[in-house]
C-alpha cells in the first residue's frame, strides 16, 4: 500500500488497536497487502487493503492533521474507540506519526450514500441503484440515530460529527447506514478545515464566523434534502465560492418551491420505485426545519430525531380516515 508519493509507514512502527478481541494484524500486513485506491478527499488517500478471505480493510492516510501531540492523538482515538452504535463506522486500529496519520476500520460492501445517489462522478448520473423510497427513509432513521449517539457521547464537541455529508455515509451488506470520518474536528488542521468541512460551510459560519450546537443539525438537513432531490449538495457548496452567492441545497429547494413546483423536488428515481408522496413530503420539512438559516429557529437533534423516527408509523391508519 504506498502513497501517492511512493512513501511507506514505517513497518517497524505498530498500529494501535481500538477494537477488543477480533482479529490482529500488523502495519506490515496492510503494507503488503494487496491494495485499491478508493479515493483522494479532504483528509488525504483512502485505500481497500485485502488481508485475506473475507478480511478487507479500509486505511485512511492523513495530510491534514494539526500538530496535535502523540499523547493527545492517541487520548482522542481511544475517546472515538470507545464509541459503539450501529449505525457508526468503528475505527479498528490507528498508526500515529507526526508526519502522517493512518486510520483503520473494516470495509463496507455497499460504498457510500453518493454513490448510489450520483455514482462514481457525482454529477447527479444514476448508477445501478437500489435506492426506492423505503431504502431512503431507513437510511435517514439509521444516520439520525448515529448522529444522535454522536451528540450524546461526545458532549464536549460544538459539533459531534462535523463532516456529516453523502461520501461520509457508507452502506453495509444491508444497506444500514454507518457514519463514518466523525469526532476529528479537534485533530484537523484549522485552516484546512475551514476550507473544507461540511461545519465551515454552515449559515452560522458563512454569516458569523461560528459553529454552533445546531451545525450538525443543518448538515442532517441538507443530507435529508439531498436523498429527497437526488441532487449532489457539494454542486451547491461550490457556488459559495463565487462573489455575492450564498446557496446551498435548501436554497435551491427553497426556489422550486416559491414556484409551486412542489414535484419537481422529488428524485424521479424514488417516486417511480414505490415512493409515498405523503410521507415524502413530512420528511421534507423535517429538512428544511434542520436547515434553519436563524439558529435560534432552526430545530435542535431531539426535534429532528424525534421527528424523523415518527415518519411511517401510524401511517396507514392516518391515510385510511383520510379516505373515509
Amino acid at each position: 500500500m504506498m502513497s501517492p508519493e511512493g512513501r511507506k509507514p514505517e513497518p517497524s512502527l505498530k498500529l494501535t488497536f481500538l477494537v477488543d478481541g477480533g482479529e490482529r494484524f500488523d502495519l506490515a500486513d496492510l503494507l503488503n497487502a494487496s491494495a485499491e485506491m478508493l479515493g483522494s478527499g479532504v483528509f488525504g488517500s483512502t485505500y481497500k487493503a485485502a488481508l485475506g478471505p473475507g478480511s478487507t480493510m479500509v486505511v485512511k492516510r492523513f495530510k491534514h492533521m494539526n500538530n496535535v501531540g502523540k499523547e493527545d492523538f492517541h487520548e482522542h482515538m481511544r475517546r472515538l474507540g470507545r464509541l459503539s452504535n450501529h449505525n457508526l463506522l468503528s475505527t479498528v486500529a490507528f498508526y500515529y506519526r507526526k508526519e502522517e496519520k493512518l486510520l483503520v476500520s473494516h470495509f463496507a460492501p455497499n460504498m457510500s450514500l453518493a454513490f448510489h445517489l450520483h455514482g462514481n462522478n457525482k454529477c447527479e448520473v444514476k448508477c445501478d441503484s437500489r435506492l426506492d423510497w423505503q431504502t431512503r427513509l431507513r437510511i435517514v432513521k439509521g444516520v439520525a440515530r448515529g448522529l444522535s449517539y454522536l451528540y450524546t457521547e461526545l458532549p464536549s464537541l460544538t459539533a459531534p460529527h462535523g463532516h456529516l455529508k453523502s461520501t461520509n455515509v457508507l452502506l453495509n451488506g444491508s444497506f444500514e447506514p454507518l457514519l463514518n470520518d466523525y469526532g476529528l474536528l479537534p485533530v484537523v488542521n484549522l485552516e484546512h478545515a475551514q476550507k473544507h468541512m461540511v461545519a465551515y460551510k454552515s449559515p452560522e459560519y458563512r454569516q458569523g464566523k461560528r459553529i454552533t450546537k445546531k451545525t450538525d443539525v443543518w448538515a442532517l438537513g441538507i443530507l435529508i434534502l439531498e436523498i429527497l432531490t437526488g441532487k449532489y449538495s457539494e454542486n451547491y457548496f461550490l457556488q459559495q465560492g463565487k462573489a455575492g452567492i450564498d446557496s446551498d441545497l435548501a436554497t435551491w429547494v427553497e426556489s422550486v418551491m416559491s414556484d409551486g413546483s412542489l414535484e419537481e423536488v422529488f428524485d424521479k428515481d424514488m417516486v417511480v420505485n414505490g415512493g409515498c408522496d405523503r410521507e415524502m413530503r413530512k420528511l421534507l420539512r423535517i429538512g428544511m426545519s434542520c436547515c434553519e438559516v436563524d439558529v435560534e429557529k432552526r430545530w435542535d437533534i431531539k426535534e429532528a430525531v424525534k421527528s424523523i423516527e415518527e415518519l411511517g408509523e401510524g401511517g396507514r391508519e392516518e391515510d385510511a380516515k383520510l379516505i373515509n
